[in-house]
């Protein structure tokens, strides 16, 4: 399958929905996959999640039938094994800066002849616990390997990056890329438009498909119709808070209110 098409078969259509996943918490997974969205990225680089509670995240999601991505906390073989392993459809890997960067995560990512996932089919739960004995096979041809962009070097890099077969994705990493080139996201959105704009077009060209994290007055909707195949339309953690906070301070109590 092409990327787009693998990214159409994990969450059902494409440009696709995503809600972000930072709480480590299946009922909140649970909740979250109910509300629509294509697909959910599960957060494991800045949310404090384990291995254990990927997995029940991943269960929970199960029922809804939300697509699933893990963003990995580094570039690491063993860190990619698990969220695999866990029955993710992918993985987003966070602060890629170069081609070399990408094969290693494709590498890390596909079974051979085209990467070195470790077998281990008869005991992890992407297998069925070694009930689906053809999962192995046909891995490889559905497997999403998104990497993120998000520093000046990568930005430079960034064809050479979309190029390297076995990358599906192109992620736009906005706040650690202002981070890194000195930019204010609510300021300075002008720039981040044009490094999106770069890289969709380096993944257009490809035949690579692209994501993206809204930065301020930067809606879903704009970047879905400026050419995004994967937007964050939520997170759980802002929409908590915000909800939280919004309900409290819609009702104004004075003391003579309460006594």
């Amino acid at each position: 399958m092409t990327p787009r098409e693998k990214l159409e078969a994990l969450g059902g259509r494409v440009p696709a929905r995503c809600i972000w996943l930072g709480l480590p918490s299946g009922t909140t997974a649970e909740i979250a996959g109910h509300a629509g969205a294509e697909i959910a990225v599960i957060d494991a680089e800045h949310g404090p999640i384990g291995v254990e509670r990927l997995a029940e995240m991943v269960r929970a999601l199960l029922p809804s039938r939300t697509g699933v991505l893990v963003r990995v906390g580094e570039l690491s073989e063993a860190r990619i094994k698990h969220a695999l392993d866990s029955g993710a459809g992918g993985v987003l890997i966070p602060y890629v800066e170069s081609a070399g960067e990408a094969e290693a995560a494709v590498r890390a990512s596909l079974y051979p002849p085209h990467g070195a996932r470790g077998q281990a089919g008869a005991v992890i739960r992407a297998t069925g616990y070694g009930r689906d004995p053809g999962y192995a096979e046909t891995w490889n041809d559905r497997a999403i390997v998104a990497v993120q962009i998000e520093s000046h070097k990568g930005l430079t890099n960034v064809r050479s990056i979309a190029e390297v077969e076995g990358v599906d994705m192109l992620f736009f990493g906005p706040f650690d890329y202002a981070q890194d080139a000195g930019l204010d996201p609510a300021t300075d959105g002008a720039v981040l438009w044009e490094v999106f704009g770069q890289i969709a077009t380096a993944a257009r060209e490809a035949g690579k498909t692209v994501g993206v994290f809204p930065w301020p007055n930067a809606a879903p909707a704009e970047l879905a119709a400026a050419g995004a195949d994967l937007v964050t339309v939520a997170s759980d953690v802002a929409t908590l808070s915000g909800g939280l906070e919004a309900a409290v301070q819609a009702i104004s109590l004075s003391i003579s209110d309460v006594s």
